[in-house]
């Protein structure tokens, strides 16, 4: 059994990692609540240009248009993950699930966040762009900044289609991988009214116009659900090596009056052997 000093060392340094694991609970929760408010903002944009979007596609298309025609180049795949750990199997998962949909595509990898491009650096797959965003919320110009040369890929006939893998936020114990075809691009779906609308100079025209802005709004709304996500996975983590800290030091403190009970019982023993010795 270890002694008394070694067991009040081990607890004096769990509790120390138990202040630092409620820390960063705690600041993972507030990262959370402001990153749960950005996705919360910008659902709406983006239903709203997919409704407007659907609206066109139903007007008709009308001559040529490279981005919902198929192309004859590999698949390419955004991929987001994090740039940190400690955030459960978070990375894991959505990396895994990015693997198993980009296989057959080697070499048309986008890795958004470090840890996506550590993991396909490793694996052999490659990766044809990366991008690391420069602060812990996303910004549009980050979506416009991954997806623009992707873009001029598939316009090029470098990539025939393009695909975004990413994590769904739900809630804080729910938030799932998803994928998402960005190109071509296809009828989002949406709900169909009787209104008749106008639009100038044409459906073709504003179309057009529209289509790269829906592919970068598919992107930001991505990067702000994965990152809500993210926080989500983190402060749970957190929460979990917190209780794990909490319930070592239990057990630990149980050790250490269980250690001290049996030298102070040995001290006793000792003394009483000592004076009955004497008096022999």
């Amino acid at each position: 059994m270890a002694n008394t000093r070694d067991i009040k060392r081990r607890i004096s340094s769990v509790h120390n990692i138990g202040h630092i694991t409620k820390a960063m609970e705690m600041v993972a929760g507030a990262k959370l609540r402001r990153a749960q408010a950005n996705v919360t903002a910008a659902r709406p944009y983006t239903s709203h240009l997919a409704q407007l979007i659907g609206r066109l596609f139903k007007a008709g298309l009308e001559g040529h248009n490279p981005l919902v025609e198929p192309g004859q180049g590999p698949g390419a795949y955004i991929v987001i993950a994090g740039d940190r750990g400690l955030c459960g199997a978070y990375n894991a998962n959505v990396l895994r699930f990015a693997k198993e949909r980009a296989a057959g595509a080697p070499g048309a990898i986008a890795a958004v966040g470090r840890k996506a491009q550590d993991f396909f650096a490793k694996g052999g797959e490659g990766v044809a762009w990366s991008y690391r965003l420069h602060q812990e919320d996303p910004e549009y110009a980050d979506a416009v900044a991954i997806a623009k040369p992707l873009l001029a890929a598939f316009q090029a006939g470098e990539i025939g289609s393009l695909h975004l893998v990413y994590t769904e936020f739900f809630s804080v114990l729910d938030h799932q991988p998803r994928v998402v075809q960005l190109l071509p691009l296809t009828e989002p779906k949406e709900e169909h009214g009787s209104s008749l609308y106008l639009y100038e100079p044409s459906p073709q025209v504003v179309l057009e116009r529209l289509l790269p802005h829906y592919v970068f709004s598919l992107v930001y709304q991505g990067l702000l659900e994965a990152k809500a996500a993210e926080f989500g996975a983190q402060r749970m983590a957190m929460k979990s090596a917190t209780e794990n800290a909490n319930e070592m030091i239990e057990h630990l403190t149980l050790s250490f009056n269980r250690a001290r009970q049996t030298a102070i019982t040995q001290e006793i023993l000792e003394v009483v052997n000592g004076a009955q010795a004497l008096e022999g």
